[in-house]
């Protein structure tokens, strides 16, 4: 069984609060987004209270940045944020980067060849025989998944020490002439950040929180839910108002499969380190499962301090679940998130 020895985090230097977020879309959809004012609503209902961005503010004022430009920006981010978050973490573990022998590198909200992990391992110190696995596309199902093949990894080479970095930088995705209703809520969701984990295999671990085991999901009929579309400028958002309703409805079935496919009863899970997708994911998740505020209050604070990040936000809860010293031995946690495809990618981990 793999174990998560530690997790870091980063986040970026630009710190916006919702109320200049807020000011910002006022000013920019005024006249161009039919019933604007009662839309407004959507910013103080997030329950997000500032976020952290790569750019200033007032880059998103110019009208026009090309994908070229986006793109540059985000590998020149994502590397530095990436960097810090795997060194906190390698720090973390009380292990130096030459340690490591297996990276994976989850990221959407940008490009790169050679890919980020490798530029990582050249300047981190790691090895050069350092094994790699560049995951795209996932969206903010990536963190669960990019977990989970590092746990898969450790897993059969039980001697191995794996590193999970997750990176977005999904401020800069803005698009200045969509003046659509799901621009403007994703002005008031999205941020940027970079988590990682450190994931060792049984006899490589020295304590920390066991991975049980993974499950991934794909609803089917469900690819215009969530994702990207490409365009000149960069990357647009695609989301549909269904998410919270179909996460109410259609989830809970697909824990309980895993649950059945590890050979533990749905009600041996005590705590939940569930993607905060926005407010309105967080009462799906309650309804779903029957969970307090208390339960959910590691996703609400994360979701409060840092907004949606997309594939390290998961990670960030995790963090704080960990750090928070609640999990006792034998208690089961569920990691989950949501992702493009529509899908599921959850994980069962127990305490050690």
């Amino acid at each position: 069984m793999s174990v998560i020895l530690s997790i870091g985090t980063a986040l970026p230097p630009f710190v916006i609060s919702q109320e200049q977020a807020a000011a910002f879309a006022l000013q920019h959809f005024r006249g161009r987004l039919p019933k604007q004012e009662s839309l407004m609503q959507v910013f103080p209902n997030t329950r997000i209270a500032k976020r952290h961005f790569v750019v200033p503010l007032e880059w998103f004022e110019t009208p026009e940045h090309t994908w070229q430009e986006r793109n540059a920006i985000y590998l020149r981010s994502a590397e530095a944020l990436g960097m810090r978050a795997a060194q906190a973490a390698l720090t973390n573990a009380r292990l130096p980067p030459e340690a490591v022998d297996f990276v994976a590198f989850v990221s959407t909200t940008g490009l790169a060849t050679p890919s980020l992990d490798a530029r990582m391992i050249e300047t981190l110190g790691m090895r050069p025989n350092t094994r790699r696995l560049p995951i795209w596309g996932l969206g903010c199902a990536g963190g669960v998944a990019g977990l989970a093949h590092v746990a898969e990894f450790t897993r059969a080479e039980p001697d191995a020490i794996g590193l999970l970095v997750a990176v977005e930088t999904c401020s800069i995705t803005f698009q200045f002439h969509d003046f659509s209703k799901k621009n403007l809520v994703a002005a008031s969701l999205f941020a940027d950040g970079a988590a990682a984990a450190v994931i060792a295999g049984d006899r490589a671990a020295r304590g920390g929180l066991r991975v049980v085991g993974s499950y991934s999901h794909l609803f089917p009929d469900s690819a215009h839910v969530m994702g990207w579309e490409v365009l000149d400028s960069g990357l647009s958002v695609i989301f549909a108002p269904e998410i919270p309703a179909r996460i109410a409805r259609d989830l809970p079935p697909v824990v309980d499969a895993m649950m059945r496919a590890l050979e533990r009863p749905t009600h041996s899970i005590r705590h939940y380190a569930l993607h905060p997708g926005g407010a309105r994911v967080l009462d799906a998740y309650a309804a779903a499962f029957s969970l307090s505020a208390d339960d959910l209050d590691c996703s609400a604070q994360v979701l409060r301090d840092c907004g949606n990040m997309s594939s390290p936000t998961v990670l960030f809860v995790l963090d704080r679940l960990m750090r928070q010293r609640r999990i006792h031995t034998g208690e089961c946690v569920l990691l989950g998130a949501l992702g493009p495809g529509f899908s599921a990618e959850l994980a069962l981990l127990e305490g050690g």
